[in-house]
């Protein structure tokens, strides 16, 4: 049997020790609530980030990146193309050339049905450049593209322009600024048939002095695409880029062709998948969850008298 002043000193001790692991427990909580509530606030802030980021990047992309769907809710963003370089040889057969290349950045700016005058009109800013290196310098001097149907989910048949060729004014297809003339026609080198092109040339194939020259900075231009009735999606592709003035390695004043291959903003060609929203609740549950258990009071043991 111990003594009582014995006794009274195993308590006291108990005490002392059962109070300092409540102080530790309280002390955890105390640190554990704010780092709690900041993983679940940034967890939250996250998943809208990747939802935001995905909406950003409404454009819809096919055919290995060579088409691109658009629709009105698409107006403020932007997509990029980058176009190769080819020349024909002595037989008429297109070799690629490197080193001869160019960058088209294209951005959505208005997407409105004109219901007094029956037409739709996509108006683009585009920012061009000629990106040749490599010893090659050119002057790309035609940028052109085909118009199709599209129903958000598929490409269509060909949607035709309005005005492509005629004046200038409202309800026409109709270019600005680096370049002054809309056409239908061909490029060469065995690119084939185009939609729309913008030149200063009298034709898509060439002529004229116009376009953006190696070295030079990006030159930009505005593209107005024209439709009758109200149109509320259309796609582009076949992208393609007229080539002149082509010199170095063995070329002396030659042309060629660019084929287009749309890479976006490369993190958005592939729109990111957004967490289903219960992984957000389940985040914020896991919060709430701790900082419930932090509130509880640490149960009280027992002493048993020595």
């Amino acid at each position: 049997m111990l003594t009582r002043t014995v006794k009274q000193e195993c308590n006291r001790r108990f005490d002392f020790t059962h109070y300092a692991g409540r102080i530790q427990e309280k002390d955890m909580f105390r640190l554990l609530k704010p780092l709690t509530l900041g993983l679940s606030v940034i967890g939250s802030v996250g998943v809208y980030s990747l939802t935001v980021a995905a909406s950003a990047s409404a454009f819809s992309f096919f055919d290995g990146d060579t088409s691109v769907g658009i629709s009105i809710d698409d107006v403020g963003t932007e997509f990029t193309v980058n176009f190769d370089g080819s020349v024909s040889d002595k037989r008429g057969v297109p070799q690629d050339v490197n080193g001869l290349s160019s960058q088209a950045i294209f951005r959505l700016e208005n997407f409105q049905f004109n219901s007094v005058g029956g037409y739709t009109e996509a108006i683009f800013d585009v920012d061009l450049k000629n990106t040749s290196s490599e010893g090659i310098t050119s002057r790309t001097s035609a940028l052109g593209f085909n118009v199709l149907n599209f129903d958000r989910n598929h490409l269509g048949s060909k949607l035709s322009l309005l005005g492509v060729g005629d004046d200038s004014g409202s309800g026409n297809t109709r270019v600005t600024d680096l370049f002054s003339n809309d056409l239908s026609g061909k490029f060469p080198n065995k690119f084939g048939d185009i939609d729309v092109c913008f030149t200063d040339g009298p034709k898509c194939e060439g002529g004229g002095s116009g376009g953006v020259f190696t070295g030079n900075s990006a030159e930009k231009f505005t593209a107005t695409l024209a439709f009758s009735g109200e149109v509320e999606t259309f796609a582009l592709n076949n992208f393609g880029v007229r080539y002149q003035s082509i010199n170095g390695q063995t070329f002396v004043e030659q042309s060629g062709t660019g084929q287009g291959t749309i890479i976006g903003i490369p993190s958005e060609t592939n729109p990111k998948q957004v967490p289903e929203p219960a992984a957000t609740t389940a985040l914020l549950l896991v919060g709430l969850g701790a900082l419930k258990y932090g509130k509880k009071k640490p149960q009280t043991l027992i002493q048993t008298e020595i």
